[in-house]
């Protein structure tokens, strides 16, 4: 279809519509390339428990591009609520059923010969990048990930993600099993018809696969993944790809070893800082520090000691000593422990500076 006909086509589609799609939907302003902070979509890709793995996020491409999306559609989002949709056109198209998601571009980037398969021209390049370390025991880095296009069968639009290690070395992420980077003659023989599944008003989607790379050597340190879509020989039929479920694959008994030896040190110092405190709040009592600084400091104490107690399921402090370096029973309550810990390593601080003023 010529991009002539599209346009017709589009200002068709906005009479009979434009009382139903928002102002700035049908009035979008394209062409303004931007590169900026892309946290939110970074944490809005991560597994809720690898946040803590989180460095770094930035987005290149125009606005529109890219999309932090809750809305459920063709399977996503996979874990927690939202998900991010990366688009060659307006992002925000595919969540809505906009049936005018092909008839521009959105005057993004261009690179000659960019594109890293058939070498073709391309253009509307939308690229996320984003930094993480990698935590110890982690073997695989893994996201999951489906195409939705309305390119096929004219062009080439693709989705490269790959990870930067840290020796500037780079290995591809996303695969089809055919063992190609996704691009839409590649992919050709793996779409479906998506026939309006979820509104979605795109012609055909992938499978949703899963991208992997192997970390073993990096544990520790710093790798950045980048996720990058564009448009191949035109700028005006669009591709968008949706991600989700970002996370390392830490064996789970590494993720408790882990966790309970950093539960066992906060438990050691919480016990010393809880020793300590008598002899403290003794002396400051002594040396005449004032009656509210006192009643402060001992509530902080009688508090630290019952969240501890709280934390480790038991009434007995000396039983804590004995589950802390043995066989355990029950997990501890790891929030517990830790405010446990720095409430009573306040109290004592506080009655010290306290003893130093007088």
């Amino acid at each position: 279809m010529s991009s002539s006909r599209k346009m017709m086509i589009f200002f068709t589609i906005l009479l009979i519509v434009g009382s139903v799609i928002p102002l700035d939907f049908v009035a979008a302003i394209y062409g303004s390339v931007i590169t900026r902070d892309a946290t939110d979509e970074a944490i809005a890709i991560l597994n809720s428990e690898f946040h803590g793995s989180f460095v770094s996020a930035q987005f290149t491409g125009v606005e529109e591009q890219i999309l932090l999306a809750k809305k459920p559609i063709l399977g996503f989002p996979i874990e927690g609520d939202s998900y991010v949709i990366l688009s060659s056109g307006d992002a925000r198209y595919v969540v809505t059923g906009n049936g005018t998601y092909d008839v521009e571009s959105v005057g993004g980037v261009s690179i000659a010969g960019g594109q890293p398969a058939t070498g073709q021209d391309i253009y509307d390049v939308a690229k996320l990048t984003i930094t993480l370390r990698v935590p110890y025991g982690a073997k695989v880095l893994s996201f999951k990930w489906r195409m939705v296009t309305d390119d096929y069968p004219d062009y080439n639009d693709f989705f490269y993600a790959y990870v930067v290690f840290p020796d500037g070395t780079k290995k591809i992420a996303a695969t089809l099993p055919n063992g190609t980077i996704p691009y839409i003659t590649a992919i050709d023989p793996y779409l479906t018809p998506i026939n309006g599944e979820d509104g979605v008003v795109l012609e055909d989607m992938s499978p949703i696969y899963t991208a992997s790379v192997d970390v073993s050597q990096y544990q520790g340190e710093q790798i950045t993944l980048v996720l990058e879509v564009g448009d191949a020989d035109d700028d005006i039929v669009d591709t968008a790809v949706l991600i989700d479920d970002l996370k390392f694959d830490v064996p789970v008994t590494f993720i408790y070893t882990r966790m309970m030896a950093i539960m066992r040190i906060w438990t050691m110092y919480f016990l010393n800082f809880h020793d300590e405190f008598d002899e403290v709040y003794t002396n400051a009592t002594v040396l005449g520090v004032d009656n509210e600084t006192l009643a402060l400091a001992m509530e902080m104490h009688q508090n630290a000691t019952q969240m501890m107690l709280d934390a480790w399921h038991t009434d007995n402090l000396n039983d804590i000593k004995l589950r802390a370096w043995g066989w355990i029973p029950t997990f501890p309550k790891m929030h517990l422990v830790r405010r446990a810990y720095l409430t009573e390593r306040d109290a004592v601080h506080m009655l010290q500076e306290a003893i130093k003023s007088i």
